[in-house]
């Protein structure tokens, strides 16, 4: 979306009806209003964004277990921080990344959860002082663009957090399969009779 032009000729190449999968985490103001504009007067279905899937938690947890395994911790002595982007001009975005959390807390055999953000409060760095030693952190992107490297990692490491920075969600292996289903259930749906 950020190239200009760049949206409007992949569009151009789609048929009619075709499925369009917002790699976003909520559904906010990029789906909802950006998207929505530069979608205008086409023929396709927006499927839910990528942070919304109900697989999701089942792949975060994989990650976050086989890293505290790592660490040699147990689950039920670590704590998971919840880095994400959250909003200044809505709700949308913390409300997703509060959501994932309390679907992805009871996959965590007893690990502790907390939400952190880069444009609201709680902000990430505020947070520091008050974590557990055995903290990890899972920044709730779906990419690693300049907010998991400078407002997360960077910012999380200046205001002293030395625990272990997983990848952004959406760079786990697994989420190239959780798409591709997706859209076999999307196309599945919307098959003609």
């Amino acid at each position: 979306m950020a190239a200009p032009g760049a949206l409007e000729a992949a569009l151009d190449m789609l048929p009619a009806g075709a499925a369009i999968y917002p790699f976003f985490m909520a559904k906010g103001w990029f789906v909802n209003s950006a998207l929505a504009r530069r979608l205008e007067g086409r023929e396709v279905r927006v499927l839910e964004p990528f942070g919304l899937d109900a697989d999701l938690p089942g792949i975060a947890a994989g990650l976050i277990g086989a890293e505290a395994a790592r660490q040699g911790w147990q689950m039920a002595e670590t704590h998971v921080l919840l880095a994400a982007h959250g909003s200044a001009r809505g709700k949308a975005a913390a409300q997703s990344a509060e959501d994932f959390a309390a679907r992805l807390e009871p996959l965590l055999d007893g690990a502790g959860m907390r939400c952190g953000y880069v444009e609201q409060a709680p902000f990430l760095p505020d947070l520091v002082p008050d974590l557990p030693d055995r903290t990890l952190c899972l920044p709730f992107f779906a990419m690693e663009g300049d907010h998991v490297r400078d407002d997360v990692i960077v910012g999380l490491r200046g205001a002293g957090y030395q625990g272990p920075i997983l990848p952004a969600l959406g760079r786990a292996e697994a989420v190239p399969a959780l798409i591709a289903a997706a859209l076999a259930r999307s196309t599945a749906t919307h098959a003609p009779a």
